[in-house]
């Protein structure tokens, strides 16, 4: 592990604005973890299909669970569970949750319940075949599961709004993704077999990077009774105010920016793309809807026109909203640790950098850890042992280390 020493001075405004631009548009090329693959044929179609209408219950609240296959020494589901949208809506998410069986060697309950991690996964796509619970032995597939079940942890990961359930997905809202992370900790909490509790522990990569910043923001009011031990966030797409409108410069960098505006129209209706987005682009814009993102980046890549027909921080309402889906605006929550791999050409480490001197000037307590040789992908198993050290120690309550004072 390198603890990374930030050596230029803290400050909002952190690099030059072309610098900015071209560094930004260069990482967010390809900021996606693949799908883990499509459902078969009626795989989780009575899971999925959501009551109308929904009858109305706290957020968490489970709607359906299915078991399914999971890791040695664990039971898992997949669930349907509650959540709010942004306009206080009732909704359904989908997800899974992953718990130790009687016979896991840390299987023992503990004093208030076992700790709950809650995973935010990255880009898969707007569109519902690309949501991750629908993955063949989708429970073994996430990050460091069988390690966290040794360890006695029950694992919630949500598939975010919209993904497998009515609706497009609001694609990096923070608001949106936040709920669900949140929610989805709520949810395995409602299963009694899982025997958890309310610490929860915040771990996402990528998209599920700022999905995870967002959830240990906003924790205080929208789930207060959750006590919130950490938040890991790794290679976060963290600042859209930097990453979104410089996406359409680029052409591989380009269906990000339009899956974005998507996203952003789903949860917030007055935004509408098509003041941002230019007439070819709009009039391709469908294909978020039934492509996951390695066709949409395909898409308009091959595109000859620009995507952009107005920098979206310079249009009403979207610089507004951009902003507000911009981590690191408000308080962290909790301790946070980001992991980058030094070799990461998606999520740069510049950015990472960046955002940490603007989380260090807001005052949170932020660890930063740097991975000679990792890329975006494999700075997850690069990181693994100092993530799970890090969860541990939160976990245990030992003291924070704040490498803002370092």
């Amino acid at each position: 592990m390198l603890r990374r020493r930030l050596s230029h001075p803290i400050a909002h405004s952190i690099m030059p604005a072309l610098a900015t631009v071209l560094v930004a548009a260069t990482a967010l090329t390809l900021l996606a973890v693949p799908a883990r693959g499509t459902a078969s044929a009626g795989q989780g179609r009575d899971l999925y299909s959501v009551p109308d209408p929904l009858p109305s219950a706290p957020p968490g609240t489970i709607i359906r669970s299915e078991p399914i296959a999971a890791p040695r020494g664990a039971t898992a589901w997949r669930v349907l569970y509650h959540s709010e949208s942004v306009d206080g809506r009732d909704i359904a998410v989908s997800g899974v949750i992953v718990a130790p069986e009687g016979k896991a060697p840390k299987a023992t309950v503990p004093k208030g319940g076992r700790p709950v991690v809650t995973w935010a996964h990255g880009t898969t796509g707007l569109a519902d075949s690309c949501t991750p619970s629908k993955a063949e032995n989708v429970a073994s597939k996430l990050p460091y599961v069988d390690a966290m079940v040794e360890a006695g942890y029950v694992v919630a990961a949500t598939d975010y709004e919209g993904l497998g359930t009515p609706g497009l997905h609001p694609y990096l809202v923070g608001e949106s993704e936040g709920r669900g992370v949140l929610d989805a900790a709520r949810a395995a909490r409602a299963l009694d077999r899982t025997r958890a509790g309310k610490d929860l522990l915040v771990f996402g990569h990528s998209q599920g990077g700022h999905a995870a910043l967002f959830a240990g923001e906003i924790a205080a009011r929208y789930a207060p009774e959750e006590r919130i031990l950490g938040v890991v966030a790794a290679a976060p797409a963290a600042d859209l105010d930097v990453i979104l409108p410089a996406a359409g410069a680029i052409k591989q960098a380009a269906g990000f920016l339009v899956m974005g505006a998507k996203g952003i129209h789903a949860a917030y209706p007055q935004a509408d793309p098509a003041a941002v987005l230019s007439p070819d682009a709009l009039a391709k814009s469908g294909i978020v809807e039934e492509e996951c993102v390695g066709a949409v980046v395909k898409t308009f890549a091959g595109t000859s026109t620009a995507v952009v027909a107005h920098n979206p921080l310079e249009v009403a309402p979207w610089g507004d909203l951009i902003h507000a889906s911009s981590a690191g605006n408000h308080p962290a929550g909790a301790p946070v640790l980001v992991v980058q791999g030094e070799a990461d050409r998606l999520v740069l480490p510049i950015l990472s950098d960046a955002w940490v001197r603007k989380a260090c000037a807001a005052g949170d307590a932020v660890d930063y850890c740097t991975y000679p040789g990792a890329d975006h992908g494999s700075v997850i198993p690069a990181a693994r042992t100092d993530v799970l050290e890090w969860l541990a120690a939160r976990a245990k309550g030992d003291a924070v280390t704040n490498g803002c004072s370092a």
